[in-house]
């Protein structure tokens, strides 16, 4: 029953440990999970489901991780912090999203497509269901402090992009942009994330992206890829939303 669940929710079924230039990313059943270097240790984007913990866990091996940042409070993105947070590894969440931390129904994300009424309805009796270990984060921080990484020793700009959920963050890095769930690839393509707490918020976000017109996306759900792929997706999804 859970496995047919994990399928419904998370179709791609990737198992990759790869570095494409500067992006190094760890993914598996369409979750995916990504180290950026610093000078005093690295930071690991986002924790994954309790179905990659080994995998995971043994990649991680190859890396220093003194930092996990979430870029947001869902449980596929959480699950493995409350193991990793145990070793002294320091943990930054939104604010926003503090009280998302196993409480899924605190923030209600409705489809952002028809087609996903179905899978919406699902996401949420599993929300409600299922719950992280217990976590807390270590250092909680305003969105728009996005200079934040770089008192830790890391080139890399924090991006606010609500919508998914209200706390939703990105990482700008070296020409990409880490950008949890507020974009997807999680069918092998560019898509629009599937759900989101507030339509509006997620609309303003993927304008922000466009301005930022990053190199790279690299989401929470599939592999990264040209950002060029995504402008098309992003401009028609707008587009149709203005014509409503």
């Amino acid at each position: 029953m859970i496995g047919k669940i994990m399928e419904d929710l998370y179709p791609v079924t990737t198992s990759a440990d790869f570095s494409i230039g500067d992006i190094n990313y760890y993914a598996q059943g369409g979750v995916s999970c990504y180290v950026i270097k610093g000078e005093n240790g690295d930071l690991l984007i986002d924790t994954g489901l309790f179905n990659i913990w080994k995998g995971l866990s043994e990649w991680l091996k190859g890396f220093d991780i003194r930092y996990i940042l979430l870029t947001h409070a869902h449980a596929d993105h959480d699950w493995n912090v409350s193991m990793l947070q145990s070793n002294g590894i320091k943990v930054f969440l939104s604010i926003k999203d503090r009280g998302l931390r196993r409480n899924y129904l605190s923030q209600p994300v409705f489809p952002t497509r028809s087609k996903y009424i179905p899978r919406n309805i699902e996401q949420w009796i599993v929300g409600s269901v299922f719950n992280s270990p217990p976590y807390d984060a270590d250092i909680y921080f305003d969105v728009n402090d996005r200079d934040i990484f770089s008192r830790y020793g890391f080139k890399a700009k924090v991006i606010a992009l609500p919508g998914h959920t209200y706390g939703s963050v990105g990482v700008y890095h070296k020409g990409t942009l880490y950008c949890g769930d507020a974009f997807t690839a999680l069918w092998g393509k560019p898509e629009i994330t599937p759900h989101a707490v507030d339509i509006k918020m997620m609309k303003h976000s993927l304008k922000r992206m466009l301005r930022l017109s990053p190199e790279r996306l690299a989401c929470g759900h599939g592999l990264p890829f040209s950002f060029d792929e995504a402008v098309p997706v992003i401009e028609e999804y707008l587009y149709k939303e203005s014509r409503r």
